[in-house]
């Protein structure tokens, strides 16, 4: 395999976030290298694949080759199993994520970028004129010349830790996942599901996405610090089990999710990082496809901005964080603070809500109205909900 010497913008990670940043550079004219460092891009799927809809747009238009059903309710479970379904506020779907990570990678070659596979980031090297990137490539060993790199390697990210920022996480911010895709002859395609208590998910939830007939993903996430006496897999294994007696398992994957709020710097001097390498994820839900390709786009934007004005200091850079903390990141911390609050509610205050909220007209339940409930049975939580929304 041959590459070239010298490219204006190395990307790591090929999933959506490094696949946006690759293609928005090389759209603006700017010489692009992807490295991914899996055999395809998409695999393994680490994620539960559900995404908004009108969010996706400002990216990729919808397409049946790798939207595998459309929702627009959801239905949270108590401990109790008392089920409250509502309306979503955005139409959402949920993804094949094979078909569509590499989808976003084809587009970025068709862009123009060189997009690789197979080719894992083994350092990074600042030089007079710019910096070195290295990886591996099966037994070979590369190394070519940048002048600035974008990391989106994941949660795990080494160029983050290479560039000499912060990307550390405390247990109690990181959720340890396990999701399986199931079959099974009962499962409704309309809902996505969520169910809540901490003797089923301690400091998380459970989550059902339907990909279609009989068909779903099904997978927990739960506070890397109440993980210490049972994993993640064995409590799934327990409420499959219950819940869907005689299922197949199709496929299944363990991973983890920053929950964290937004990183104090997410650039140095000729790196920006972006997605769950920069702890981009919804702290609330886990969910991090539509954050992470705003982290990509606005990555690349600011690097493209650097090419204009020939700065390529952390100083300069500094403004992709000020665009993220503009579009996503208030919205960002305000639901980690939220997060904190809703793990400190017991399995009782839950069960109650729903009792509450289940004899409201359907038309009037929301997010909001199910936390306010629950709030008003812990009176010590209203201040960090409260500070969550005004900070």
């Amino acid at each position: 395999m041959k590459f070239s010497d010298k490219y204006d913008v190395v990307v790591i990670g090929g999933g959506p976030a490094g696949s946006i940043a690759a293609r928005t550079t090389v759209e603006k004219g700017l010489k692009t290298l992807l490295l991914e460092k899996d055999r395809d891009f998409g695999v393994p799927v680490r994620c539960g694949e559900g995404i908004s809809l009108p969010g996706m747009k400002n990216f990729i238009e919808p397409n049946p080759k790798w939207v595998d059903n459309y929702l627009a309710r959801v239905r949270f479970i108590a401990p109790d199993g008392t089920v409250l379904p509502i309306n979503l506020i955005e139409t959402g779907c949920v993804l094949n994520r094979k078909v569509f990570d590499f989808e976003l990678a084809r587009r970025a070659a068709e862009a123009g970028a060189e997009v690789r596979n197979r080719c894992c980031a083994t350092g990074l090297e600042y030089n007079a004129n710019g910096i070195t990137v290295k990886f591996e490539h099966g037994d070979e060993l590369f190394s070519v010349k940048s002048q600035v790199v974008i990391g989106a390697d994941g949660v795990e990210s080494r160029v983050g830790r290479w560039a000499g920022l912060d990307t550390s996480l405390p247990l109690a911010d990181v959720e340890t996942c396990y999701q399986v895709t199931l079959y099974y002859k009962s499962i409704e395609i309309e809902y996505c599901d969520f169910y809540f208590g901490n003797t089923i998910a301690p400091g998380g939830y459970i989550w059902l996405f339907p990909k279609g007939k009989n068909c779903a993903n099904v997978g927990i996430g739960i506070a890397g610090d109440r993980a210490k006496d049972k994993s993640p897999e064995s409590y799934l294994e327990d409420f499959i089990e219950k819940r869907f007696p005689g299922s197949s398992i199709l496929s299944s994957m363990a991973g983890s999710v920053p929950s964290r709020h937004i990183l104090k710097k997410m650039v140095t001097d000729r790196v920006l990082i972006a997605g769950d390498a920069a702890h981009q994820a919804n702290p609330l839900t886990g969910g991090g496809i539509l954050s992470g390709m705003w982290g990509g786009r606005l990555a690349a934007e600011t690097a493209v901005e650097a090419f204009e004005s020939g700065d390529f200091s952390a100083a300069f850079l500094y403004r992709y964080h000020k665009k993220w903390s503009k579009k996503v990141g208030e919205e960002h911390n305000r639901h980690y603070r939220l997060k904190k609050a809703v793990h400190r509610l017991s399995d009782d205050v839950f069960n109650r809500t729903a009792k509450i909220i289940s004899d409201m007209e359907f038309e009037k339940r929301t997010l909001q109205k199910i936390f306010q409930t629950a709030l008003a049975h812990e009176p010590g939580l209203i201040i960090d909900i409260f500070k969550s929304f005004l900070y």
